[in-house]
């Protein structure tokens, strides 16, 4: 009785280590893949409607990094990083874990920011998430709605604030992780310059938005479902009761963010032709004109001198039969 009691003590111990070290607290950092619609049902919620700027609005905005941390307990916390931040403002977050069919909003901490970058942390029900994401943009007026996911996790940590050291702002390096992850994580996970691909930036004004690092943004609705109402259907942005309507490529504000004046510059510019090349040109008019007029005087020349032929034969013939 003894041994079977000692065995079970033994069997116990061995499964608290097992659970321990399954949620022992590790850092790794993801790539994140932004999406205009939804990645599994293609629905669109943001009422521009237009996929072809939205994708790459959300690519230009989202960065392409992103820092997962799991807990002691078992929870997961996701960091991500907007770019154009000095541009948006109201931003929530809400969560579902890959093909279920409800969002569920969450709150999220500032953890960092520069002139143009914001991290957020917020926690996730799993690391097969995807993540739905609104805020305020200024420029164009409106709220956008999009979505992005989670992949291709490595273990390791770049420069977001983590839960262990969440006083500090952004390092380098982070002291627990070792710089063999780091490396790995960097050269697995792209980055990318916002500001080369927008450059028309210096043209907008910034909000105001005085979000500091460690405030917590409060989820409307905290842990309820978000009512989802999709626009890619028979209803224009129009009957949802917005009034700018569909933001199209052609519209000034969707050029000013992610479209370079130089290059509709060159596009809808016309080449000014030289005096030398005019003068060739209209030379070759005309000529063109001079040799129509000529061929058709010659054609009247020819019509007249044939007639008058015929003219004096007939009047020949007329005095030989006479």
């Amino acid at each position: 009785m003894k041994k079977i009691i000692n065995s079970l003590c033994l069997m116990a111990l061995i499964f608290t280590s097992l659970i321990n070290v399954t949620y022992a607290y590790s850092q790794e950092i993801a790539k994140t893949t932004p999406y205009y619609s939804h990645p599994v049902t293609g629905v669109i919620e943001d009422p521009g409607n237009n996929p072809g700027i939205g994708q790459g609005m959300t690519e230009n905005v989202v960065s392409p990094q992103a820092l997962v941390e799991t807990t002691d307990d078992g929870r997961i916390f996701l960091s991500v990083r907007y770019n154009l931040a000095n541009y948006i403002k109201n931003e929530t977050f809400a969560v579902q874990n890959y093909g279920d069919n409800s969002f569920y909003s969450v709150p999220a901490e500032v953890t960092g920011k520069t002139a143009e970058t914001r991290d957020y942390r917020f926690e996730i029900p799993s690391k097969n998430v995807i993540v739905r994401a609104t805020f305020f943009v200024g420029p164009m007026g409106r709220d956008v709605i999009f979505y992005y996911t989670i992949s291709d996790l490595v273990k390791g940590n770049t420069d977001f604030a983590t839960l262990q050291n969440a006083s500090s702002r952004r390092t380098n390096k982070q002291e627990a992780v070792t710089e063999a992850p780091q490396a790995q994580a960097q050269a697995n996970i792209p980055k990318t310059n916002t500001n080369n691909n927008i450059p028309n930036l210096s043209n907008l004004k910034p909000l105001d938005n005085d979000e500091q690092v460690g405030e917590v943004l409060q989820a409307p609705n905290q842990g309820e479902v978000i009512e989802q109402k999709p626009v890619n259907s028979k209803f224009s942005a129009g009957d949802l009761g917005y009034d700018h309507g569909l933001l199209t490529k052609d519209s000034p504000i969707i050029k000013k963010l992610y479209y370079s004046d130089d290059q509709d510059e060159k596009e809808t510019q016309k080449t000014k032709l030289g005096k030398i090349t005019l003068a060739f040109i209209y030379g070759l008019i005309g000529l063109f004109v001079i040799l129509t007029g000529g061929f058709i005087i010659l054609a009247l020349l020819s019509y007249n001198y044939k007639k008058k032929v015929e003219d004096e034969l007939e009047e020949k013939r007329r005095n030989i039969y006479e």
